[in-house]
């Protein structure tokens, strides 16, 4: 899916602007969410206000995270900004095409792994039931093509409204289906490569990787979601 259009009306809002914006702002900008911020800045009056109203936050998220990842935007401690590269893009936009949600990760990602094996292993026998599998198994689908772009995890939890012990959940169970994730870049990110070797070593040489454990052991230097991702790395690791 070609998305030119939709990159140039970031690009178009980080021009008009000249600033630094930090994502939730970016978003609520693009989407034309009358907040109160918007008013006091006067950034509901501006020409781009709103130019990304017709889609969902998801679309935004996808092509703000692609820009940044093609250097078209810059990403920093303080917020996003627009790079040279941006710059000349807008100047002559060339095809940006976008990641399918569904089909691109399902090919590249899942192969012959059934859509179905993302799931939890019980059937549902409800319509509440059914339709609460379907989400999980669209979030599941969502993180990785999340990984597959570099987006950190908890960047990911926070912008769709997850909670982060749930997409670690949801990577477990990922990796369990037999598809491995390329999560090196957030392991160096989060622990290092120092903890990340330690919790291998740990991992590897305990009787067995119950997380509880692994608390007893090392709660007090590490968090449990740092255990958690430990033990996630360690089992891609030995796939």
């Amino acid at each position: 899916m070609d998305g030119k259009e939709s990159v140039c009306k970031i690009l178009r809002s980080f021009v008009e602007l000249n600033e630094t914006m930090n994502r939730d702002l970016l978003m609520d900008y693009i989407m034309g969410r009358p907040t109160q911020q918007m008013s006091q800045r006067g950034l509901d009056n501006t020409e781009n206000y709103g130019c990304g109203d017709d889609k969902e936050e998801d679309h935004w998220t996808m092509v703000i995270d692609q820009a940044i990842e093609e250097g078209l935007l810059k990403s920093s401690s303080v917020g996003i900004s627009i790079a040279a590269k941006g710059k000349k893009f807008l100047k002559k936009p060339t095809e940006f095409m976008l990641k399918d949600e569904d089909e691109e990760v399902i090919d590249e990602n899942i192969g012959d792994i059934d859509d179905n094996d993302l799931l939890d292993d019980s059937i549902p026998t409800t319509p509440k039931a059914q339709s609460s599998k379907s989400s999980t198994s669209q979030r599941k689908l969502a993180l990785i093509q999340a990984v597959d772009r570099h987006v950190a995890i908890d960047d990911f939890a926070s912008n769709h409204g997850y909670d982060f012990d749930e997409v670690l959940n949801d990577m477990e169970a990922i990796i369990s289906s037999g598809t491995k994730l390329d999560l090196t870049y957030f392991g160096i990110e989060v622990l290092g490569e120092e903890a990340m070797e330690e919790l291998f070593d740990y991992y590897e040489d305990a009787s067995d990787d119950n997380l509880d454990k692994a608390i007893d052991e090392y709660g007090d230097v590490y968090s449990k979601e740092e255990l958690h991702l430990g033990r996630i790395l360690w089992r891609v690791s030995k796939m």
